[in-house]
């Protein structure tokens, strides 16, 4: 053996075998981008105004895995563990030094690449707006109010 693969093996042994950028397995709580379908921040999961969005993603997407940020408290969890036992759909709660610092609440991911553009909740779904179909009527300017 060369002194470079002795080397390598030690590390190995020592330290576990090298991650695929492991930049994005710490914020998208151990997975990789291209295999998310939908992510929740943390704020989002506490709101709990997406969890429509969840349930019309996992239905478009059966067959996958929900993984939860394990820093939140369970009062929180709860309705999206619920609707993933109604779905049928697994999940599984990630606690570990990682998921204290990551900004991600909820991940719903496949096994393999989907490669999905936009994964953010509040993109893909956003929210309509309260005031949208209150539109206050248009006032007629001053001159068209004598001259029309």
């Amino acid at each position: 053996m060369s002194p470079n693969n002795v080397q390598d093996y030690l590390n190995k042994g020592m330290y576990g075998s090298n991650q695929t950028n492991p930049d994005e397995r710490r914020k998208y709580l151990g997975s990789l981008r291209e295999r998310i379908y939908l992510t929740m921040t943390i704020e989002q999961v506490l709101s709990n105004n997406y969890i429509d969005a969840l349930k019309k993603e996992i239905q478009l997407h059966p067959d996958n895995t929900l993984l939860l940020n394990g820093s939140i408290d369970m009062e929180y969890l709860s309705p999206y563990i619920q609707l993933s036992n109604s779905l049928k759909c697994t999940f599984r709660m990630i606690s570990d030094d990682n998921s204290e610092k990551s900004p991600i609440g909820l991940v719903y991911v496949a096994p393999a690449a989907v490669n999905v553009d936009v994964v953010d909740v509040s993109e893909k779904y956003p929210e309509p707006e309260p005031d949208q179909g209150k539109k206050a009527p248009k006032k007629k300017s001053f001159f068209k109010r004598f001259f029309s």
